[in-house]
């Protein structure tokens, strides 16, 4: 070949690759994958798998499934389709879609692709782009590897490295190390308590999915925006599990505008909409079987009764079950079932289940905001309960007033037992008027129907 025709040659070759560039390169700008990686994992992702399917046989167990052929089948397409998109995806991953039959607001992953969504979470999305939301939501969980990311970290801090070599160098599958570290299989596994951090990663992941497949990447945190403003009492399961990370709109929209021009939306729900009103043509999800656990040394409270006492006083008014009994503690209403007030060993009485109503000044004088008012009235919290903890806060209303509800953690007095506190903080002229709604942990669904039923019948005087 002449010098010539080689030139000629390697003209074209570049001018091909140039033109394979042009078609190329927009389509890499309008599509910046997050840089995201799983953290540190000394399990592989078939060892994920392998762990995601004893553990949903357990699940499956402990769990009212719904079988309904049309709404899996839906929930099935509708998940694989996204997850088409997901970033470090695995082909050891299996990808199966369950519906829980309860009402309760919440979904969770396993690892290896295991996602179970309640029926509750198709009752309140208002189109399937939110569903989709939830659904990206928990396969970010699987793909950055969350659950054995937080049994990696549990090795290490059970007895460092010498540990971690000993038991991943024992024979047996991945479920029988875990029960080594006392991490037991189940809907209370610690695997499935998940940090801020992994929050904010899974709506990272999440919004990605959603752009990727052609929805809204805004449509999952405003569907957890949305729910906990609806639905307070039956989103704490999901804060609980998925304690919500600091200012979630804002970090999510960040990420949406490093994704390039917004997609057109996927704005056909009719299929959504068919599925909704079919599971709403079925029998109501069962009640959460068992009463309130109490520890040994208390008889465990009754039932709430379906009958209600209406209490009233200058600032407000409520309704509460009428085999409850009413208290006045300082500046304190409380409001509990009998066996609801614990006496610790030092012979201190506290109250481990049922309500209370309190008035808190702030400091900050007459210019103050409720938020800020808020935050001041659990730092006072925090003074006697140093274990108490957020998981959760976002905006509400109040027979038309503004308020804050806040999910908060705290050690019980219910002797082994966390609790759960349900804050609501409302402002009363010059001062905050807060009600808070308290169970053990394990016990909180169980009394979460009555709890709502004395938020909604609350009436604030003018």
């Amino acid at each position: 070949m002449s010098l010539g025709a080689e030139r000629h040659s390697r003209g074209r070759i570049l001018a091909t690759l140039i033109a394979q560039l042009l078609l190329i390169t927009p389509l890499a700008l309008a599509d910046n994958k997050p840089d995201l990686k799983p953290g540190y994992n000394f399990y592989s992702p078939r060892e994920d798998a392998e762990l995601g399917q004893e553990y949903s046989a357990q699940v499956d167990r402990q769990l009212p499934l719904l079988d309904d052929a049309g709404a899996l089948n839906y929930l099935n397409n509708l998940g694989k389709k996204l997850v088409a998109f997901a970033p470090e995806n695995q082909p050891d991953y299996v990808w199966k879609f369950r519906i829980v039959n309860s009402g309760q607001i919440n979904a969770f992953a396993l690892p290896g692709g295991y996602i179970y969504v309640n029926r509750g979470v198709f009752d309140a999305a208002e189109n399937e782009a939110q569903l989709a939301g939830v659904i990206a939501h928990e396969s970010g969980h699987v793909v950055m590897r969350h659950g054995t990311h937080i049994a990696s970290q549990a090795l290490v801090a059970e007895g460092g490295l010498a540990l971690v070599g000993s038991i991943l160098g024992q024979r047996g599958n991945i479920a029988s190390q875990l029960a080594q570290l006392g991490l037991g299989l189940g809907v209370d596994s610690l695997l499935l308590k998940n940090s801020r951090a992994a929050e904010t990663q899974a709506d990272e992941v999440g919004a990605y999915i959603l752009y990727r497949a052609g929805y809204d990447p805004h449509a999952m945190a405003q569907f957890f925006q949305i729910v906990a403003r609806k639905y307070p009492q039956r989103t704490l399961q999901f804060f609980s599990d998925h304690p919500n990370p600091e200012n979630r709109i804002q970090d999510v929209d960040k990420e949406i505008a490093q994704f390039g021009a917004q997609r057109a939306g996927n704005m056909d729900d009719s299929a959504f909409e068919g599925i909704k009103q079919s599971l709403a043509t079925l029998s109501p999800p069962p009640e959460r079987k068992g009463t309130p656990k109490i520890d040994a040394g208390n008889h465990p409270p009754p039932l709430p009764s379906e009958s209600v006492t209406h209490y009233q006083c200058t600032m407000f008014a409520l309704d509460y079950p009428d085999n409850w009994q009413v208290q006045h503690a300082e500046d304190t209403l409380e409001i509990f079932p009998p066996g609801g007030m614990v006496t610790g060993a030092e012979g201190e009485t506290s109250q481990a289940y049922g309500a209370s109503v309190s008035l808190y000044e702030p400091q900050q004088g007459k210019n103050w905001g409720l938020i800020d008012a808020t935050q001041e009235l659990l730092d006072s919290m925090r003074q006697s309960n140093p274990q108490l903890q957020v998981l959760q806060q976002t905006g509400m209303t109040l027979r038309g007033s503004p308020a804050v509800s806040t999910l908060l953690q705290n050690d019980s007095p219910v002797q082994g037992q966390r609790e759960t506190d349900h804050l609501v903080t409302v402002r009363r002229r010059d001062a905050v008027l807060a009600f808070v709604f308290v169970a053990p942990a394990g016990s909180f669904q169980a009394y979460a129907p009555t709890f709502d039923k004395i938020l909604q019948s609350i009436d604030l005087a003018r």
